[in-house]
């Protein structure tokens, strides 16, 4: 039985009121696409029961009862989570390392972006998000400067454009 769906630009993952979850689409360049809707083996073969689900651009994430997430696509900007220094993308469910037993209540993937909601309730829950990094209110801030800033700086490479005279009838 479904209990929710969500669909990326080139995928679609359901996943049961048991936890299991199946795939259909194609979130890689290379390869066939899945046609018809395929159980994820690498999480229902080891007993995950997947609470949360998301889909990107070209990226998709699964996040169980037990505190694992996994990803698995393309994440050109990182957005699977693997950390720098990392591959940016897997064709396989990998784990999510920085998420290691943080319990994932909901997924949203996005062009360039991952965002989680992740519970914060007792002891356990606090010590598990201390290694997940934070974005404050002034690291936004210091980006959105930092954007600007670029804006303006581009304007002064580019050329100057020619005034185009108007011709008198």
């Amino acid at each position: 039985h479904p209990v929710n769906a969500v669909a990326g630009s080139n995928c679609t993952l359901v996943r049961t009121k048991h936890g299991h979850v199946y795939y259909v689409g194609k979130h890689r360049q290379v390869g066939e696409a899945t046609m018809r809707f395929t159980l994820i083996d690498a999480l229902a073969n080891n007993s995950h029961n997947v609470v949360a689900i998301g889909a990107g651009s070209a990226t998709v994430f699964c996040s169980t009862k037990a505190g694992v997430t996994v990803s698995w696509g393309m994440g050109s900007h990182g957005e699977l989570g693997y950390g720098t220094g990392e591959n940016k993308s897997s064709a396989k469910p990998k784990f999510v390392n920085v998420l290691d037993s943080c319990l994932v209540s909901a997924v949203a993937c996005g062009m360039g972006h991952t965002l989680f909601l992740i519970r914060n309730e007792d002891a356990e829950d606090a010590k598990a998000l201390k290694k997940v990094p934070k974005v404050e209110k002034d690291d936004i801030a210091q980006f959105v400067e930092q954007i600007k800033g670029k804006k303006s700086d581009a304007g002064a490479d580019e050329p100057a454009k020619k005034k185009q005279k108007s011709k008198k009838k």
